[in-house]
C-alpha cells in the first residue's frame, strides 16, 4: 500500500483498471440519465403544449367535472420531469463547472442530488482528467501560499531520485514512503466530509480527490476501519494529504506542538476551548487533530467533533494564535528585549540574545498559526504596525515519560484510575472532604482573636499536597445539587401520595443520574425516567440547583448513600439502608482500604451528614479529628449488642406506626426517630448483622453470608452484588488516611480560652491587626491614592481579588483573557514574584508540563495585555508584574497599615481600605482552577474581618453607629460567621434602632455552626 502510494506520487496520471470501469460506469449512467431518460418520457408521457391559452371557466370546469384519468396523468407527468429536471440540472452545472476548473455554484434545496452529481462527475472524470490542481478562483493556490513551512520544519535532505530504467524495491521505496508520509499534512475528518470535499477545501479541486484516496487506501483509522474502493469516510478519520494541501497542519507538527492537557467541563464545546485557550474559535480543528482517537478517563475517545464529555482531557496545540501587533505597547523593540539580558532557563543554561530574530516572517491572512515562542523572546520592531508576524518555535524541551499517577492524558488503565480517584478516593468523596474542611475553617475563622491567623497545612507538605489534589478533582455533579435533587424527589413522591423508590445504588454519570432499585417501580416521579422497571434515569439539566423551602418537613430520603468507585459510564454510590449488611470481600489488602475510604466519606460528606456513625477501634484516629456527634468508637463486641438493641427498637415502633420499615416511614413522615440510620462499621467479619430498611446498617470485611451484599476486591476491579456492577474501587492507602487526619486536625475548631474570640481595648486590637499585616508587597506602594499610579496617576492596570476577580485598564485590544492568564496574573498580584517552577506547580499542579507549556501562555499572555503589565523575564529567571502594575489587595494593606498606625486620618485610611472590599476574596473561583490560593484566601479574610472589626469599634466609639453598622455587615459579607462582627453590628443595630437589623443578626447568632453547611458549592 507505502508502494502504490509513492508511485502515485510520483505518477499523478496514473490510472487502474478499477478506476477506468468506474469511469465508463459512471459516464454511461450519465449518458442514460440526460438522454435516456427525457427520451423515455417523451415517448410514455409526452408533454402536450396547448395551442391556445386555457379560459378561467374552462379551468373551473375541468377541476370540478368528474376526471376521466386525463387529469392524473397529466400531474403523474409533470412529476416526472420535474424530478428529471431536478437532478440533470445539477449534473450539467457540474460538467460545465468541472470542464472550466471553477467552483459550482451552490442550488437551494438541491444540495443531495448536488452530491451525487459531484460523485458522478468526479467518477466519469477518471477517463478524461487527470488528478492535478486546477485554476480555483475560491481556493488559495498553493503556488502563492506564505513559505511558513520551510521555516518550521526541520531541513531534509533529499534522497536522490531513482533512475528510470532502475526497478524500484520494496526495500528501496518503503522506508523512503514512511519517512515521506510522516511529514505530509493531514486532516481529521468531520461530519459531513467527502472526498471530494476535502479535496476542494485543501487542494483547490474536488478531482483530486483521487489522491487523498490512494494515500489512504488500507491505512488503520482510530475507529479500528480502513479507507475502501467504497469511498466512505468516517468522523474522526484522519487522512493524509498531497504535500501541496494548504489549509491543514504537517503530521509530525500535530503532534509535536501538545501543551499542557485542558480537562473539559460540563457544557464545553471546542469551539468555546479553541476562543479562549487558543484565541481562535475556528482552531478547533487543530484540538481534533491532536485528541481523536485518544483514549479518555471513562474509557471512550474523541470521534465527533460535537460530542465531548465532562472530565475528558484534551491536549491543546502549543502553536499561539496569529496575534495583532498593535504598537510599541505591546511588542517591544529588540533594543529593549535586549536590555533584559539572558533569560534564565530552568536548567540553569542562558538563552543568548543574537539580537533581531531570525526567520520571523510576515503572516498573512489565510496562513497557520506557528510556533510557540520563549518568554524572553520578542518580536522585531522592524515590523510594520498591524501585521501579523509568525514566530518560529523554540526548542522543544524533553517530555518526562516517568509513571507519574498524577498524569493525565494516558490510555492504560492505570492512568484512567488516575484520573477518576483523588488520592485513591472518587472527585465526589474527595469534594466532600473539600466541603468539610470549609465548614471546619468558617468554624475557626467564628472564634478567631484580632491579630490571630487560623492554622492551615504547612505549604509544601503531605496535607497541604492532598487538599490541593483533592480541590483539583471535578465531580460529575455537586454534592448540594445531589441531595437537592434527592429531597425533590422526596416532595414529588409525598405530594403524589406514593412511597420512595427504594434505590439500592446511584450512578452518576457526566450527563445524568441514574437510580438503581431494588424493587420494580415502573411509575417514575418527574423528573427521572424509566430505562426499565428497576432504572430511572434524569439529566443533570432537569435536576433543581436549590432546595426549596416550602417543604421544610421533608425527610432525606437516602440519607445513607457513600460512593463505593467508578464505572467507564460515572460515579457508582450505594444505599447502606437497602443493602442492610454490606459485606467487603476478597483480596484483605483491597478489602481493607476500600473500608477506610467508607468510613472517611461517611465520616466528612455532606451526603451523609446527619446518620449515627460507629466504627471499631482501627479508626480512632480519624475520630479524634472529628466531633463526637459525627464518628463514635466502640469495641466490635458493643457494636454486635448495639445493633441488636436498635434493630429491635426500630422493628417495634415501625411495627406500632402500621408501617413496614423505615423507609415507608419515612415516605409516609411518621416515626421521625427512625429517619435516619445508624451505620456500625467493623472489620470483624459477620460480628453484627442488618436487615434492610431497619433503621442499621452494617459494613464489615470479611466472609459473605448467603443473602448479604457483597463487594467483592479482586486487585483493581470490584463486583457489587446482588446488583451485579462492576467497578473500580475508591481505595485509601493508611499513609493517605493518615493524611486526610492530619488535615481534619489541623482544621480542628479550636475551644481552649487563649484562641476564642473575645474582645480586648481597642487599642490592643490595632496593634494586633496591624501586628498580623504581611510586609509590604512589591507593588503596595505603587501609589499614593486610591486611583495607584505615581503621583496620582491613575495606575495602568488594576487586578480585584476583593471580591469576583476583575481586571481593569487593560489595553484596548486584549479581549477577553483565558482562565488560565487570568489565573497567572491574579498568582502574580497575590505572590509578588515567581520561579519558573513556582509557577509550573501553581498553575499546573500534579500535571506533566514543560517548559514550552508555561512559555507558550506568558507568551500569549504578554501579547494581550503587553509588556508593561508582564515583562519580558530578566536575567535572574523571575516572573513578576510590571511596576505600574497594583491590585486591590496591596492597596487594601496598604490603607489598613497606615489606619492601624498612630495618626489623626486613622479612621479615614481604614474606610479607604473597607471602601476596596466587594464581598469575599476570589468570589466564584472553581476550586479546580485555583488549587493554590486557599492559604491566600483565609489570610485575606482574616485580615479584612480584623480592619473592619477595629473600624466599627473605633465608628461606635466616635458615636455615627450607622456607620458601624454598614462596615460591620460588609465584613460579615466575607467572614459570615464572625463573633466579633456578629457582636459589633448588633450593638451597632441597637444604637440605630434598627428592628429589622436587630431581629436578623440575633437569628444569626443564634444559628447552629455545627450542622453541615448544605449550601457549600466549593468557594464561590
Amino acid at each position: 500500500m507505502i508502494q502504490r502510494a509513492e508511485t502515485q506520487a510520483r505518477r499523478p496520471d496514473a490510472r487502474t483498471a478499477g478506476d477506468v470501469l468506474r469511469g465508463l460506469l459512471a459516464t454511461a449512467a450519465i449518458a442514460a440519465f440526460v438522454i435516456g431518460v427525457p427520451t423515455a418520457l417523451m415517448v410514455v408521457a409526452p408533454v402536450r403544449v396547448p395551442t391556445s391559452l386555457p379560459t378561467w371557466s374552462g379551468l373551473i370546469d375541468a377541476v370540478s367535472r368528474p376526471d376521466d384519468g386525463t387529469l392524473l396523468l397529466g400531474v403523474v407527468t409533470v412529476i416526472a420531469w420535474l424530478a428529471w429536471l431536478a437532478f440533470a440540472l445539477p449534473l450539467v452545472i457540474e460538467i460545465v463547472s468541472s470542464i472550466r476548473g471553477v467552483r459550482t455554484p451552490h442550488l437551494p434545496s438541491l444540495g443531495h442530488a448536488q452530491r451525487l452529481a459531484a460523485g458522478l462527475v468526479a467518477t466519469a472524470g477518471l477517463l478524461m482528467t487527470t488528478p492535478v490542481a486546477t485554476a480555483s478562483a475560491w481556493a488559495p493556490s498553493h503556488q502563492n501560499a506564505a513559505p511558513v513551512a520551510p521555516q518550521l520544519l526541520p531541513a531534509v535532505t533529499a534522497a536522490p531520485a531513482p533512475s528510470p530504467t532502475a526497478p524500484v524495491t520494496d526495500s528501496a521505496v518503503a522506508p523512503a514512503a514512511e519517512d515521506s508520509q510522516e511529514r505530509l499534512p493531514s486532516v481529521t475528518v468531520l461530519r459531513g466530509d467527502t472526498l471530494w470535499d476535502l479535496a476542494e477545501r485543501h487542494l483547490g479541486s474536488g478531482h483530486r480527490y483521487a489522491e487523498i484516496r490512494d494515500l489512504n487506501l488500507g491505512r488503520l483509522q482510530p475507529d479500528g476501519r480502513a479507507l475502501t474502493d467504497a469511498h466512505w469516510i468516517y468522523p474522526g478519520w484522519r487522512l493524509l494529504l498531497p504535500a501541496d494541501a494548504v489549509g491543514v497542519q504537517s503530521s509530525s507538527e500535530s503532534t509535536a506542538d501538545a501543551t499542557a492537557p485542558y480537562r473539559v467541563d460540563a457544557g464545553d464545546t471546542l469551539w468555546e476551548i479553541a476562543a479562549e485557550e487558543l484565541g481562535d474559535p475556528l482552531r478547533y480543528a487543530e484540538i481534533v487533530d491532536l485528541n481523536v482517537g485518544c483514549p479518555q478517563p471513562d474509557g471512550e475517545a474523541l470521534r465527533d467533533p460535537d460530542l465531548i464529555r465532562p472530565g475528558w482531557v484534551l491536549e491543546l496545540p502549543a502553536t499561539p494564535a496569529p496575534i495583532e501587533v498593535t504598537g510599541p505597547s505591546t511588542v517591544p523593540s529588540t533594543d529593549d528585549a535586549r536590555d533584559d539580558g539572558p533569560e534564565l532557563r530552568d536548567d540553569g543554561s542562558k538563552s543568548v540574545d543574537d539580537g533581531p530574530l531570525k526567520g520571523a516572517v510576515p503572516h498573512e491572512p489565510g496562513d497557520d498559526a506557528v510556533g510557540a515562542v520563549d518568554e524572553g523572546a520578542e518580536t522585531t520592531d522592524d515590523a510594520a504596525p498591524g501585521r501579523h508576524l509568525a514566530v518560529p518555535p523554540v526548542e522543544q524541551a524533553d517530555v518526562d515519560d516517568g509513571d507519574d499517577d498524577r498524569t493525565t492524558g494516558s490510555g492504560d488503565q492505570g492512568d484512567v484510575e488516575a484520573q477518576e480517584l483523588v488520592l485513591g478516593l472518587t472527585a465526589l468523596a474527595a469534594t466532600g472532604i473539600v466541603g468539610e474542611l470549609a465548614r471546619r475553617r468558617r468554624m475557626q475563622q467564628r472564634v478567631r482573636r484580632v491579630g490571630r491567623r487560623i492554622p492551615l497545612p504547612v505549604p509544601g507538605s503531605s496535607a497541604d499536597d492532598a487538599e490541593r489534589t483533592m480541590r483539583a478533582a471535578v465531580p460529575p455533579i455537586t454534592i448540594p445539587r445531589l441531595k437537592a435533587s434527592f429531597l425533590d424527589l422526596a416532595t414529588r413522591c409525598y405530594e403524589a401520595e406514593r412511597d420512595l423508590p427504594r434505590v439500592g445504588a446511584v450512578t452518576v454519570t457526566p450527563s445524568a443520574v441514574v437510580l438503581h432499585l431494588t424493587e420494580d417501580d415502573d411509575g417514575p416521579v418527574k423528573p427521572y425516567t424509566a430505562s426499565d422497571a428497576r432504572t430511572w434515569m434524569a439529566p443533570h439539566e432537569a435536576l433543581p440547583d436549590t432546595t426549596a423551602t416550602e417543604d421544610s418537613d421533608r425527610p432525606e430520603p437516602f440519607p445513607a448513600l457513600v460512593t463505593l468507585g467508578h464505572t467507564s459510564e460515572g460515579t457508582v454510590l450505594v444505599n447502606l439502608e437497602a443493602a442492610g449488611t454490606l459485606t467487603i470481600a476478597g483480596d484483605e489488602e483491597a478489602a481493607t482500604e476500600i473500608l477506610r475510604a467508607l468510613v472517611a466519606e461517611l465520616a466528612t460528606s455532606d451526603l451523609t451528614g446527619r446518620i449515627g456513625l460507629v466504627a471499631s477501634p482501627e479508626f480512632e484516629p480519624l475520630a479524634q479529628a472529628c466531633d463526637p456527634a459525627r464518628l463514635q468508637i466502640a469495641p466490635v463486641e458493643a457494636i454486635a449488642l448495639t445493633v441488636d438493641r436498635r434493630l429491635h427498637e426500630v422493628r417495634r415502633a415501625t411495627a406500632d406506626a402500621g408501617v413496614d420499615d423505615t423507609l415507608q416511614a419515612r415516605s409516609d413522615r411518621i416515626v421521625g426517630d427512625v429517619w435516619l440510620p445508624v451505620v456500625f462499621v467493623t472489620t470483624a467479619g459477620d460480628a453484627a448483622v442488618a436487615e434492610p430498611w431497619s433503621g442499621s446498617a452494617v459494613v464489615a470485611v470479611g466472609s459473605p453470608r448467603v443473602g448479604d451484599w457483597t463487594l467483592t476486591a479482586d486487585g483493581t476491579d470490584a463486583r457489587l452484588r446482588p446488583l451485579e456492577i462492576g467497578l473500580a474501587p475508591q481505595r485509601l492507602t493508611l499513609e493517605n488516611f493518615d493524611r486526610l487526619v492530619e488535615l481534619l486536625t489541623v482544621a480542628a475548631p479550636r475551644t481552649d480560652g487563649e484562641t476564642l474570640a473575645r474582645r480586648e481595648p481597642v487599642e490592643v486590637e490595632i496593634v494586633e491587626a496591624l501586628a498580623a499585616l504581611p510586609a509590604a508587597g512589591v507593588n503596595e506602594e505603587t501609589s499614593d491614592d486610591d486611583s495607584g499610579g505615581t503621583g496620582g496617576a491613575r495606575s495602568a492596570v488594576r487586578i480585584g481579588v476583593l471580591g469576583p476577580i476583575t481586571i481593569d485598564g487593560l489595553p484596548g485590544g486584549a479581549g477577553v483573557l483565558s482562565r488560565r492568564s487570568t489565573e497567572l496574573l491574579v498568582y502574580l498580584a497575590l505572590r509578588g514574584r515567581a520561579t519558573g517552577p513556582e509557577l509550573d506547580e501553581a498553575l499546573w499542579y500534579g500535571a506533566r508540563v514543560d517548559k514550552q507549556t508555561r512559555n507558550s501562555l506568558v507568551y500569549r499572555t504578554r501579547q494581550r495585555v503587553g509588556a508593561e503589565v508582564l515583562p519580558v523575564v530578566g536575567a535572574d529567571g523571575i516572573y513578576r508584574l510590571g511596576d505600574s502594575v497594583t491590585s486591590d489587595w496591596a492597596a487594601f494593606q496598604r490603607h489598613a497599615r497606615r489606619g492601624l498606625s498612630a495618626g489623626v486620618d486613622r479612621v479615614d485610611n481604614l474606610r479607604a481600605a473597607m471602601d476596596l472590599v466587594r464581598d469575599r476574596p476570589l468570589l466564584g473561583v472553581r476550586d479546580s482552577d485555583y488549587t493554590w490560593a486557599e492559604h491566600d484566601i483565609q489570610h485575606m479574610i482574616s485580615a479584612v474581618a480584623d480592619v473592619a472589626h477595629v473600624l466599627s469599634r473605633l465608628l461606635l466609639e466616635g458615636g455615627d453607629a450607622r456607620a458601624a453598622l454598614e462596615v460591620a455587615t460588609k465584613g460579615l459579607a466575607v467572614d459570615q460567621s464572625s463573633e466579633l462582627l456578629l457582636s459589633d453590628a448588633l450593638e451597632a443595630a441597637i444604637l440605630t434602632d434598627d428592628a429589622t437589623a436587630i431581629d436578623r443578626l440575633r437569628a444569626r447568632l443564634a444559628d447552629d455552626i455545627d450542622v453541615p453547611l448544605v449550601e457549600y458549592t466549593g468557594r464561590s
